[in-house]
């Protein structure tokens, strides 16, 4: 039985570090999608599509960790919810790099068909609130903090306010670029929504119960 808890014990380190892996790969390719929208850089750009490729791959890895873990180990309590949680938080933080992934691809294309395009400051806002939400996820995943992973989580507010400005403020706005904002701001609360889904997965693995019920 003690051999047995080593094992486990073992693997469930791998599948976290993994998790920490996976943690720095998005906010890199968030900040970077951010930087590259800021400065209209197609490098930058590049750079956040190719790292798609290696989150896609991290993803898998951990999801077959986690159907391993259970299959071998056969957790319960929460040992059980921290592996099955492990794996709705990586396909999460999967989903908000698809979404810098589409704000790079965008950009891209701003480069090559809008050089007068300039950048909306209620998007780059908008972007400044959610890297600091994700910022904040981070360092609730990491420390087990669940009163931050709460407080991170009520700042979907503020991203909700600023969607709705960027998509109602509209006078003396060229087309195509109100387009590309909204656009922008689409993914951005999605973004958010997917950090608010992994706070609530941090606050679920430590105590077992649903955030809501400590608001």
């Amino acid at each position: 039985m003690v051999e047995m808890r080593h094992h486990f014990d073992k693997e469930f380190s791998l599948l976290r570090a993994e998790l920490v892996k996976m943690v720095s790969l998005v906010s890199d390719s968030v900040d970077i999608s951010s930087k590259a929208f800021e400065n209209l850089d197609k490098s930058l750009a590049i750079r956040v599509i190719e790292l798609d490729d290696e989150i896609d791959n991290l993803n898998r890895e951990i999801e077959n960790l986690v159907y391993d873990i259970i299959a071998r180990f056969n957790p319960l309590g929460k040992d059980l919810r921290y592996v099955v949680a492990a794996m709705k938080l990586s396909n999460n933080l999967e989903r908000i790099a698809d979404h810098s992934c589409n704000f790079a691809e965008r950009t891209i294309w701003i480069v090559e068909h809008l050089p007068d395009f300039k950048p909306s400051m209620l998007v780059k806002e908008m972007f400044g609130v959610v890297i600091g939400m994700l910022q904040k996820t981070v360092i609730a995943f990491s420390k087990r903090d669940v009163n931050l992973a709460i407080e991170t989580w009520k700042m979907d507010d503020v991203v909700d306010n600023l969607d709705r400005r960027i998509t109602n403020e509209v006078d003396n706005i060229e087309p195509h670029s109100l387009v590309l904002y909204i656009l922008f701001s689409r993914d951005l609360e999605r973004i958010a929504d997917h950090l608010t889904n992994v706070c609530e997965e941090i606050v679920f693995i430590e105590t077992g119960k649903e955030l809501k019920s400590f608001l």
